[in-house]
């Protein structure tokens, strides 16, 4: 008897792979989507694990029993964020008090700058005009003969119906004009307009403590679950290669933290030294802007730039405002940086860039800043684990092929 002919698969092996790979792709853009109010308060508190675990091993050194120590890890992590916060909201309401007092300055320097671009374009736009539309003919005077000798006459301004009823008084069944205004909001009003827009930041940063004293308790209970997770086979190398990417995460998370808070207190002093109003403002700015990569710190600098160009009827004090970023951010970047944690992270720069568009196009702002320490931990994750070793390849600054390859 004949067998029976099985049917051809209609998708190859790796067609289908490649379309199963595409599927979970998809799937995974679309629950860090959707789920990014979720998941951002985990992620952000997971971060945060890392950047004071040492200060909770600290605590635990000196006699502290672990849930203490945890506690006050995550109290004195509250208070500094709540410092901060109240600095910039302070500093943000004596600057907005005493900008009236530079609005004449201000205009002058408008005007100035109108002058010198808007004025000059429309000077040269003038004469060019007026040279092509000059004509051959003789300007006449008025009164003269015309071409037929009779007298030209001279253009009469008519008043119109609409001018003579706006020049007329008014009679006395006019209408009245009337404006409406709203009474003025009670306190409660007050109040409720006022924790209706911070409630929002206050819930997430409620969610996120949360979050952080529970994966601080059980810190070794959730790595010993990833490890069992990923580690396959071999659970003693995965082990050490969490630890080590663990140390590793924790300890770079800590230099940048002691690099921008360095940085903020240099900017500090220095435009105290040089005179511009708010300084403390700017340095906060300028420390917690410095997590987002590449354009964080020169954001801050112009805004205190345009201030300083507000506040002086010069220039000088805005030059010498953006030398001082400049210089404190060379300084920072090129040499105290490497001092810390190497040269690089080993991500490459342009994994950087497209990391910071891709975490603030799915989770915003918050997306933005912790776009390199993501991309970090996925280059950490793919280094060590054999299955995310693509990654490795896409966000490393490592060569792909050796130069035997290559040739």
């Amino acid at each position: 008897m004949d067998q029976p002919v099985s049917a051809p698969d209609p998708l190859p092996l790796p067609n289908r792979e490649r379309a199963l790979g595409i599927i979970a792709t998809a799937t995974l853009l679309a629950l860090l989507y959707f789920g990014r109010d979720v998941l951002v308060p985990i992620t952000l508190a997971v971060i945060l694990s890392l950047l004071i675990a040492p200060l909770v091993r600290v605590l635990r050194r000196i006699g502290f029993g672990h849930i203490l120590s945890v506690l006050a890890a995550v109290l004195v992590l509250g208070f500094s964020f709540a410092a901060v916060a109240g600095v910039i909201g302070s500093q943000l309401v004596h600057m907005a008090q005493s900008l009236p007092r530079y609005q004449q300055t201000i205009e002058h320097k408008l005007k100035t700058l109108n002058d010198v671009t808007v004025g000059k374009f429309n000077e040269l736009t003038g004469q060019s005009g007026r040279f092509t539309n000059r004509h051959p003919a003789a300007t006449r005077e008025p009164g003269t003969l015309g071409e037929s000798g009779a007298p030209e006459r001279q253009p009469v301004a008519l008043q119109t119906p609409s001018t003579l009823q706006q020049s007329a008084p008014a009679g006395p069944n006019s209408p009245i004009p009337v404006e409406l205004h709203q009474p003025p909001p009670n306190p409660v009003q007050v109040i409720e307009r006022v924790l209706g827009s911070i409630w929002v930041p206050i819930e997430t940063a409620g969610i996120v403590l949360v979050v952080l004293v529970f994966v601080l308790l059980e810190h070794e209970t959730l790595r010993d679950r990833f490890i069992r997770i990923a580690g396959g086979a071999d659970i003693r190398l995965t082990t050490l290669a969490i630890n080590d990417a663990g140390e590793r995460l924790s300890r770079f998370f800590v230099s940048q933290f002691a690099v921008n808070l360095g940085l903020g207190v240099a900017v500090w002093i220095g435009l105290s030294l040089i005179g511009l109003p708010q300084p403390l403002l700017w340095a906060a700015l300028a420390a917690v802007l410095r997590f987002v990569p590449y354009v964080g710190v020169w954001i801050a600098a112009l805004c205190a730039t345009l201030l300083a160009a507000a506040v002086d009827p010069g220039w000088m004090l805005a030059l010498t405002t953006l030398g001082l970023f400049a210089l404190v951010e060379l300084i920072a970047g090129q040499l105290v940086e490497p001092q810390l944690y190497g040269h690089t992270t080993g991500l490459s720069p342009l994994s950087v860039v497209v990391a910071a568009i891709f975490w603030s196009w799915l989770w915003g702002p918050i997306g933005l800043i912790v776009s390199t320490p993501l991309t970090l931990c996925l280059l950490v994750a793919g280094r060590h684990i054999k299955a995310l070793s693509l990654l490795d390849v896409l966000l490393g600054d490592t060569q792909a092929l050796t130069m035997p390859e290559r040739f």
